[in-house]
């Protein structure tokens, strides 16, 4: 039990140094109560469970506080409910908090980090709203500006591709919407996701560490400003499909990938 405890102390203070450091104001990627993060809490031989941002909190100084621990089971469940309404929702949220005495209520994101933890490999999520990722997000040519890789750093910190979601109401059926485009993006490139864009809304960052979620964010944040600057002067030249799978795959750059998510 002693070491279980442990582990859970350690997660929570690695999220709320990622939270922290997601809403610094010079950083521009959420501000007041914007964005959420995550992490899945990993224990042998215990039910599954993650630590999501309670609703209403700021990521620049949230403490561990304002965090709530809750199961994957029912809130996957939730997920594949069918049109519940709100007096079920609230239901299985209070049923999914592991400390039942815990007023603070979990983001209405929570169903979308169960998504996203659920997946191999990821540990830590952040989800922020950076101002320069909006510009393209909100602008009536999404997805086409965001898609494609215009240099290497971008295809190895965001991957070869991301997940891109039109503008879906937040909750059941943007969770479930995400659901469905993450296995379709699995079924295509054999691998996961590690960056994902909401049409109108933001920007969700996938990772094994926090490390590795503060430079998705902050090399996409970097991204978004670069094409929008090309845009301005003359339009995006991406990278051809063969030659990001060429830069992907290169030894080295596998190497400095590994390094980025420490």
């Amino acid at each position: 039990m002693k070491k279980w405890q442990n582990i859970k102390v350690k997660t929570l203070r690695k999220l709320v140094k990622l939270s922290n450091i997601l809403g610094r104001e010079n950083y521009h990627l959420a501000i007041i109560g914007e964005g959420n993060t995550s992490a899945k809490v990993e224990v042998k031989d215990i039910a599954g469970s993650f630590y999501i941002k309670a609703s209403g909190t700021r990521l620049a100084t949230v403490t561990e506080n304002d965090f709530v621990q809750v199961y994957f089971e029912p809130i996957m469940q939730l997920i594949n409910m069918e049109n519940p309404n709100a007096e079920e929702i609230n239901y299985i949220f209070e049923k999914a908090k592991v400390d039942k005495k815990y007023q603070a209520t979990p983001s209405v994101e929570t169903l979308l980090h169960a998504i996203c933890l659920n997946l191999e490999g990821v540990n830590f999520v952040g989800h922020t709203h950076p101002t320069a990722v909006n510009r393209l997000t909100c602008s009536k040519s999404f997805p086409e500006n965001l898609k494609g890789r215009i240099y290497p750093d971008e295809i190895v910190l965001l991957g070869k591709e991301s997940v891109f979601i039109p503008y879906t109401d937040p909750g059941v059926k943007l969770a479930q919407k995400v659901k469905k485009e993450i296995e379709i993006f699995l079924d295509k490139h054999g691998e996961r996701p590690k960056s994902i864009y909401f049409q109108n809304h933001g920007f969700v960052a996938l990772g094994s560490t926090p490390a590795e979620v503060e430079n998705i964010t902050l090399m996409a944040d970097k991204a978004a400003e670069i094409r929008f600057g090309a845009l301005l002067t003359g339009g995006i030249n991406a990278f051809s499909e063969d030659m990001v799978t060429y830069i992907a795959e290169r030894t080295d750059e596998k190497y400095r990938q590994k390094l980025f998510e420490e």
